[in-house]
């Protein structure tokens, strides 16, 4: 008896949330046909006419909205356009009743993400004797109890999952199920940048190896792929066959940190070295805090800026001889990075990470510094931004005209609550 996977995935989560919680469209829709929906976005700021498109419904999506898009563009090319505020709240709460619910039906199961879970089961089993209808099911329940459509790739692993899943958003039934009959009469037609975990590789795995489809890349030896890629080549290799080795892990979610990271889109353009300064601070402030909650240090500094209309920037990093996880030990390097690849276009959102993390308890001692008092200052505002909240206790400069600081407090996940 083998194990089939599945992945499972809520079509445009945050917008399907908010139709689902406006009683004027429940008459209209229908679980078959996704345009039943009406043109609504989810977007930062609808008296401002400003941010960018979080998230879109199928309707809005045919009449030429994307995600990310401009709202103001987006205005401008859909039709009565129903925009409305990110309540991260809401999908938070949506999202953990929709994991239970999964969780219920096969408690072999893995959260993805928040939109997102892995799950398996036996087969064939007196309990699972159709994995297409058990799917069904699942679609099934999701949609009379929270009004939200959802599309489930079924596989013999989880990456083939993960590609069966990204068929079944096209398909009419919203299920796709592979055997591993169809690698080779389904997975290696495809194109190679059909390839979910490649990114910038599959480019490569183009232009270098002349690799069309993910057959081509079969074809590929395993020591070409070695030389060109690392041990990503091994990963590429198995993924060309049909091939994954992970297991569902039910404690993904609570899995030790590997590094920590924190992201702000700006409600605009900044082309000021102090203005963006402001925000790398706060950002900083925020990444440590966190790191030291984990009962962690680091010691690979991150900074990735997003230009205008978020497109192009920069990501740079900077490993540290020592661990810590204090901001004022990390600040200078963050602006060294800046100020070496920053080009002086707008910036639109910046994050900063911490890498590298390892649980220390440790204390390097320092001949012109009282550390151990300095720790216990740290230890202090801590506390009280944990009790009071992040803006009882702040930095001058978080007042200014850049600070974010206070608006941010106001979200959940960068979006309002």
């Amino acid at each position: 008896m083998k194990l089939i996977y599945g992945l499972i995935d809520m079509q445009s989560f945050y917008a399907s949330c908010e139709v689902a919680a406006r009683p004027e469209y429940a008459c209209h829709r229908r679980e078959q046909d996704s345009l039943s929906d009406p043109p609504l976005v989810v977007a930062g700021d609808p008296e401002r006419r400003s941010g960018i498109i979080l998230a879109a419904t199928p309707t809005a999506k045919a009449q030429g909205v994307e995600n990310a898009m401009r709202l103001g563009e987006a205005l401008g090319i859909a039709n009565r356009l129903v925009v409305v505020k990110p309540r991260m709240q809401l999908y938070l709460e949506t999202s953990a009743r929709i994991q239970q619910v999964v969780q219920d039906m096969f408690p072999l199961y893995e959260q993805f993400s928040v939109d997102e879970a892995f799950f398996a089961f036996p087969y064939p089993s007196q309990l699972f004797t159709d994995p297409v209808a058990a799917a069904q099911e699942l679609k099934g329940t999701i949609w009379d109890l929270f009004r939200i459509r959802c599309r489930i790739g079924l596989a013999p692993n989880k990456w083939l999952a993960k590609m069966t899943n990204k068929l079944a958003k096209k398909d009419p039934s919203g299920v796709v199920w592979w055997t591993e009959e169809d690698i080779e009469t389904k997975l290696h037609p495809l194109s190679v940048f059909e390839m979910w975990g490649l990114k910038k590789r599959a480019q490569v795995l183009h232009d270098f190896f002349g690799a069309r489809t993910i057959g081509d890349v079969a074809q590929i030896p395993l020591y070409d792929l070695q030389h060109k890629f690392g041990v990503w080549g091994i990963v590429i290799h198995r993924w060309s066959h049909g091939q994954d080795h992970s297991l569902i892990n039910p404690d993904s979610y609570d899995a030790p940190h590997k590094g920590i990271s924190h992201r702000t889109t700006l409600p605009r353009d900044f082309y000021k070295r102090d203005e963006v300064a402001v925000v790398i601070r706060e950002l900083l402030d925020e990444v440590c805090r966190r790191t030291r909650d984990q009962g962690q240090k680091g010691r690979r500094i991150g900074l990735c800026l997003t230009y205008e209309k978020l497109k192009g920037g920069f990501s740079k990093a900077k490993t540290l001889t020592a661990l810590t996880d204090q901001p004022k030990d990390l600040y200078p390097h963050l602006m060294w990075l800046f100020d070496r690849w920053w080009d002086k276009s707008g910036v639109r959102a910046v994050t900063v990470s911490l890498e590298l993390l390892r649980h220390s308890n440790t204390l390097q001692l320092d001949l012109f510094e009282d550390l151990t008092k300095q720790r216990e200052l740290t230890r202090t505002v801590d506390e009280i931004k944990t009790k009071f909240g992040e803006t009882s206790i702040m930095r001058a400069a978080s007042l200014k005209q850049a600070g974010q600081l206070l608006e941010r407090s106001k979200k959940i996940g960068g979006h309002y609550m």
